[in-house]
């Protein structure tokens, strides 16, 4: 059994070393310190690689016995599988980069299904294990590309909190799940992204304000987190006359006032 195998079979994280081949749909992760969207850069080789670099005895997603075929793509580091920084690209032009730092790697807005916001106050967020999902009133669509984004966060009251879209979700322990359900651009997102411990991201900013993280509990219903609907159909119709007749009533209310 191999060293990776060695940390696998103890439970711990094996960052920065990873076990996702790169395959279609992407699945990306986060760098150790949040500061990136990443990938696991392991692939299948041509040939068998040396057993000496031969890291797993089983991988997901891979047939048994092919295992040998499986390492990372830099032979400079021994052909051990490492997660990495990335850069998206679009016929081979370079579009924007994964560091969360930096607000020109912002996907567009009509690309943003995950509702990521890249800058100096965000961090890199793990996904659930579902994809992103877009609805509109005529079409749903899935992004071939999930697992982690870049978020705003706050540290207030004792905890976490996750900015998406301008919404802020309060994390009540680690691991907790937060759903979204919003609408943007005319579509509505639906996902999840995970919550790390409090003390990971706010204990040394906690310190300096002499606070410091509550104890986890249970998250309130769902109910407490903001939920978009999709409205369709009829309903979106009497939606939109009841929204114009309002508009109109105030435009005669406003014209009548002004002519006393």
């Amino acid at each position: 059994m191999t060293d990776i195998f060695a940390f696998l079979s103890r439970g711990r994280s094996i960052h920065p070393f990873c076990a996702k081949v790169k395959r279609d749909p992407l699945q990306t992760e986060c760098t150790d310190d949040r500061s990136s969207v990443a990938l696991c850069n392991l692939i299948r080789h041509e040939s068998p690689l040396p057993r000496q670099y031969q890291n797993f005895d089983s991988l997901a997603h891979v047939p048994t016995g092919e295992e040998a075929y499986y390492g990372g793509s830099v032979s400079l580091a021994d052909h051990c599988p490492y997660i990495q920084e990335f850069t998206w690209r679009s016929r081979n032009v370079v579009v924007r980069g994964s560091q969360c730092q930096f607000e020109d790697n912002n996907p567009k807005p009509e690309k943003n299904f995950a509702l990521e916001s890249y800058g100096a106050e965000s961090k890199c967020f793990d996904h659930s294990e579902h994809m992103w999902e877009e609805r509109s009133c005529r079409q749903t669509r899935e992004w071939q590309h999930w697992g982690s984004g870049c978020y705003k966060y706050k540290c207030e009251k004792g905890r976490l909190h996750i900015v998406i879209a301008n919404y802020s979700y309060p994390c009540f322990y680690a691991g907790q799940s937060l759903n979204v359900q919003l609408m943007a651009g005319g579509w509505l997102h639906k996902g999840a992204v995970i919550c790390p411990s409090c003390k990971e991201m706010c204990n040394d900013e906690f310190e300096q304000r002499g606070e410091r993280c509550k104890v986890s509990e249970d998250s309130p219903p769902l109910s407490f987190y903001p939920k978009d609907e999709l409205k369709c159909g009829s309903k979106a119709a009497v939606h939109l006359v009841n929204s114009l007749l309002l508009a109109i009533a105030i435009s005669l209310m406003a014209a009548g006032r002004s002519s006393r």
